[in-house]
């Protein structure tokens, strides 16, 4: 099984756990042609500005909460990210290996946003932001792990569960970073409205830069 096929189904997976049937079936009809024909034009047509895809989006109910709704997308656009790629480069006659795949595909993020209160300068990250923040680390590497093992289903299941093991560990780092910066971590996924300290409610958004000397967050300019 290539890494192309491998994707595709776990595309597909995705699409069906959400009931998104009409569209699983745009993706099994993918499989198909590739399969059959090794054809990976129906997928570049599906994801076109005129394609199948061009309009697709979630729908909110379908997930019991906003954090798994979260995921589930980054992770569908991570395996679209992947899937078009492939489908690009073997268009343009390029083979690639797994080696080539880790070391082109997501990289880290350096830079994380949160609040901050216009009057004290206190600051906040939520976990919303963590997640952003951590996600494309998260998701890039657990792709490449399962197109290696020729399998993604486990990463697929628990990735839209939210219970992908380095979930858990880069979350907490990133809130030991935020710690370290006296910086306060909210444990809801909102922004903050309401400072906490001294109540002000001129909230703005602020950013962080990740210090690679130290595990902490560097504040940039606003």
């Amino acid at each position: 099984m290539n890494f192309y096929e491998i994707t595709l189904r776990a595309m597909h997976k995705l699409l069906t756990d959400c009931g998104e049937q009409e569209y699983a079936a745009c993706i099994a009809d993918c499989l198909e042609q590739w399969t059959s024909n090794a054809d990976m034009a129906p997928l570049l047509q599906a994801f076109s500005k005129k394609g199948k895809f061009a309009h697709f989006a979630f729908e909110h109910t379908v997930f019991p909460t906003e954090e798994r709704n979260y995921w589930t997308q980054q992770l569908f656009g991570g395996l679209t990210a992947m899937a078009m790629q492939l489908a690009k480069f073997a268009g343009e006659g390029k083979s690639v290996d797994i080696r080539f795949i880790r070391q082109h595909f997501g990289h880290p993020a350096e830079m994380i946003t949160g609040s901050m209160c216009a009057d004290c300068q206190s600051r906040q990250i939520s976990m919303a932001d963590i997640d952003r923040y951590i996600s494309m680390q998260v998701i890039s590497a657990a792709i490449v792990d399962g197109l290696e093992a020729g399998d993604l289903t486990k990463a697929t299941e628990e990735i839209m569960q939210v219970k992908w093991k380095d979930i858990k560990a880069l979350r907490d780092k990133a809130q030991l970073r935020a710690l370290n910066t006296n910086v306060d971590v909210s444990s809801g996924r909102m922004p903050m409205t309401v400072c906490m300290k001294c109540g002000g409610k001129n909230i703005r958004p602020c950013r962080f830069l990740k210090s690679v000397k130290e595990l902490v967050f560097v504040p940039l300019s606003h």
